[in-house]
C-alpha cells in the first residue's frame, strides 16, 4: 500500500470510529432532516453479518450484500421476505467479501480477500465458481470495486479489467492512480473514479469505456483533496461522482459531487456538507441519492440521507435500528442501490449505540425505503 494512502486509510478509520464531535462546516445550511420517506429495517444489531459493505438487486425478490464478520467474509442473500447467509461448498472461504453485483439470477458476481490475494466467484443460478483473475488488481484498498452487465464484467483497483467470453483485457493505469468505482450502462458504456495519490497533492481520475478501450476523462471539478471514491450513473451522459475532503482542525468533512451531462462536468454539492459521503445511486429520474456518516450538529450520527432532484438538496431521516435516545449513536451506510425498477432503496452499513442502561448495540445493518423515496 502507498504510505500515504496508508496513512489517509488509518486517519480515515480512527477518524470515523470516533466520529468527530466538531462544530461548524465548510458549507453551511439551514435543512432540518424529517423522516420523509417510510424506511424500514431488514436487517440489523446481532446478526450473521458485523459490516455491509456492498448490496445488489435483481428485483425487489431477489437481492445479494456482502461484508464480514468476526474475520470472515459473509454472503448473504435476500428472497422477498427474509435475508439469509449463502452457505454453499463450493463458495471460496474469504476473510471479507468487499464487492457484489447482480445481473439476473443467474448471474451473480463477488469479490472478496483471502488474506492479500484477491478472490472473484462466479453463481450461475445453481452453483458457484472460482474465475482467476490475471492481473492483480492492487492491494492499496480493500474494497475493490466490480461491476458486472449482460455479457461484461469490469474490475478496478490499480488497473482496468475486463472479462468477457472468458477473456480478460487489461488497461493499465499511471502510477499511484487507484480505481474507486465503477458503473456501466452496458458492455460497451462504462465510467471509473479514482484518485491520482497521494491525495494531498493529487487530484480526482475519471475514465469511459467505449467497448474498446478506457479514455482518461477531465479532470472533476472538486475541492483539492476530494478522494472521489463513488461514481454513479443514471441513463447515458447522466454520471456523478462524488466523495469528500479532510477539514482544517478537526471541523466536519467537505463533501464534493459533480456532474458529468455528455460534455462537460458541473460542481453540484451546493448545500450538501457535514458528511463522510461513502455511497451514492441514482434515483431512475435524472437525480441522486447519497450517504454515508453524517456530522451535522448535534454530535452523533444518525441514519441520514441526502437527495439531488437536479437542483436542489433536501435532507431526510432513514429508520433507527435501535431506540433513538440511545446514547452516541453512529450509523455508517457503505452502499446504496435501486431495488430493482421499483423506485425503493437498498441501504447497507453498520451502525452502534449505547442504551440508556449502559449496554451496547449494533453490528450490520441493511434497510430499505418500502415505497419509492421521493425529496418534499
Amino acid at each position: 500500500m502507498h504510505r500515504r494512502q496508508l496513512l489517509r486509510t488509518a486517519a480515515t478509520s480512527l477518524t470515523l470510529a470516533a466520529t468527530l464531535l466538531a462544530t461548524g462546516g465548510a458549507v453551511a445550511h439551514d435543512v432540518t432532516p424529517t423522516a420523509t420517506a417510510d424506511w424500514e429495517i431488514s436487517l440489523s444489531g446481532d446478526s450473521l453479518i458485523e459490516s455491509v459493505t456492498s448490496v445488489s438487486a435483481v428485483d425487489e425478490n431477489l437481492a445479494w450484500a456482502v461484508g464480514r464478520k468476526d474475520q470472515r467474509g459473509v454472503l448473504m442473500r435476500w428472497d422477498g421476505a427474509v435475508w439469509s447467509e449463502e452457505t454453499a461448498p463450493e463458495l471460496p472461504q474469504v476473510w471479507t467479501w468487499s464487492s457484489v453485483s447482480a445481473v439476473s439470477a443467474d448471474d451473480v458476481w463477488v469479490h472478496g480477500l483471502a488474506e492479500r490475494d484477491a478472490v472473484l466467484a462466479h453463481y450461475d443460478g445453481e452453483s458457484w465458481t472460482t474465475v482467476p483473475i490475471p492481473h492483480p488488481v492492487g492491494d492499496s484498498w480493500l474494497e475493490v470495486p466490480i461491476k458486472a452487465v449482460p455479457g461484461r464484467l469490469f474490475v478496478g483497483g490499480d488497473s482496468l479489467q475486463t472479462y468477457a467470453d472468458g477473456v480478460w483485457e487489461n488497461f493499465t493505469l499511471p502510477h499511484l492512480v487507484n480505481i474507486r468505482d465503477i458503473d456501466a450502462f452496458s458492455a460497451d458504456d462504462a465510467y471509473a473514479t479514482g484518485m491520482q495519490y497521494p491525495v494531498d497533492d493529487g487530484h480526482p481520475v475519471a475514465y469511459h469505456w467505449d467497448g474498446i478501450t478506457w479514455t482518461r476523462m477531465t479532470q472533476p471539478p472538486v475541492r483539492t483533496g476530494t478522494d472521489t471514491a463513488k461514481i454513479a450513473t443514471g441513463e447515458p451522459d447522466n454520471v456523478y461522482v462524488a466523495g469528500w475532503a479532510t477539514a482544517p482542525r478537526g471541523a466536519p468533512p467537505v463533501p464534493g459531487v459533480a456532474h458529468w451531462d455528455g460534455t462537460q462536468w458541473r460542481d453540484i454539492t451546493g448545500s450538501l456538507s457535514d458528511l463522510y459521503v461513502q455511497a451514492i445511486t441514482t434515483d431512475g429520474r435524472g437525480g441522486l441519492w447519497v450517504a454515508g456518516m453524517d456530522q451535522t450538529e448535534p454530535a452523533f450520527s444518525g441514519p441520514v440521507f441526502w437527495h439531488y432532484d437536479g437542483a436542489i438538496w433536501s435532507k431526510e431521516f432513514g429508520a433507527w435500528a435501535t431506540d433513538p435516545d440511545a446514547r452516541w449513536p453512529h450509523y455508517f451506510f457503505n452502499d446504496l442501490a435501486p431495488v430493482g425498477d421499483t423506485g425503493a432503496l437498498w441501504a447497507v452499513g453498520n451502525y452502534s449505540a449505547h442504551l440508556p442502561d449502559g449496554d451496547r448495540v449494533g453490528g450490520g445493518l441493511i434497510q430499505r425505503s418500502r415505497t419509492p423515496s421521493v425529496a418534499p
